[in-house]
């Protein structure tokens, strides 16, 4: 379940083309998206906290890659999507 309200959750899904996961798939990115919102690693204005330049590059860095990871995620979801429909039952 997730720690904040599905309104936003929905918000960051879409915003990264994650709206169509399957339930299993979007379980565990609500998962991550509480855990990274716990942390504080959602928006860049969240980096204030880190007053150590090195410290903003990484987390830079980190947000990036994880960037990265919701278009593997939606790409993943596609190609499963695509496999499926042509799968004869």
């Amino acid at each position: 379940m997730a720690l904040f309200d599905n309104h936003k959750v929905d918000g960051i899904m879409a915003d990264r083309g994650l709206e169509h996961l399957g339930e299993e798939t979007k379980t565990h990115v609500e998962a991550i998206l509480s855990e990274l919102d716990s942390k504080k690693l959602l928006r860049d204005g969240d980096t204030a906290n880190f007053t150590d330049r090195s410290n903003q590059e990484k987390v830079g860095f980190l947000r990036a890659i994880m960037e990265q990871n919701w278009i593997l995620i939606a790409q993943n979801e596609k190609i499963l999507q695509a496999l499926n429909k042509d799968r004869p039952d």
